[in-house]
């Protein structure tokens, strides 16, 4: 349980540095982009303290976990409006055969979830990953044809992608691993997630100065 709640405070940690830095951005800039990006690490950390709260105070996970998924799917939405934000209308209308990988990798996880947990929630969860997923794969293959600080959007597509991933090799390893001791893979890939969820601010300064 103390590796439980040093996992979290660390994702706190990271969250509430990534909602500082994204204020200050738009403070300087007045972007939307960093405004949206604000809301996403804002909502995320909102979510993370919860957690971290109640394991601290309680030394258990919380039973009623839906409070801090209340913040974490507020955090996925804002993280698609920025998505849909950084989108040109080319790119929006680009079709991408590729990008229908997304739901061929996520519809069969979902069942796979469905299996060990409450199916509302992991309909939610699968839907929003599937939908980012998708305009993430059309917006790199898209960028791939344009030329010059344009190209810099890949990053932001690629953060994306990578934060997507995380999110499924956590619920998938969880699944097996529950136990979030260093030993356990869970650990590690929660800290992967970390990693992904930081990696999104320069990934959308990239995009932003394009």
């Amino acid at each position: 349980m103390r590796m439980e709640l040093i996992e979290n405070l660390l994702q706190l940690l990271v969250t509430f540095v990534g909602a500082l830095l994204s204020g200050i951005a738009y403070r300087k800039s007045r972007r939307q982009a960093y405004f949206l990006l604000l809301c996403f690490y804002g909502c995320f950390s909102l979510g993370a303290l919860y957690w971290t709260l109640y394991l601290l105070l309680f030394d258990t996970t919380p039973r009623v976990f839906y409070v801090s998924e209340f913040g974490w799917v507020a955090s996925v939405i804002f993280l698609r409006i920025l998505q849909a934000t950084l989108a040109s209308q080319d790119e929006r209308s680009f079709r991408c055969r590729r990008a229908w990988l997304a739901p061929a990798f996520g519809v069969p996880l979902l069942a796979f979830y469905c299996t060990f947990g409450d199916i509302l929630s992991n309909l939610i969860w699968c839907g929003m990953m599937i939908w980012l997923s998708f305009c993430a794969i059309r917006g790199l293959v898209y960028t791939k044809t344009q030329t010059g600080t344009a190209r810099n959007v890949r990053y932001f597509h690629i953060g994306v992608l990578c934060f997507a991933f995380a999110e499924y090799l956590l619920w998938t390893v969880g699944c097996f691993w529950p136990d979030t001791s260093p030993a356990s893979p869970t650990f590690w890939c929660d800290m992967l997630l970390t990693l992904a969820i930081f990696g999104l601010l320069p990934a959308t300064r990239k995009a932003v100065e394009a």
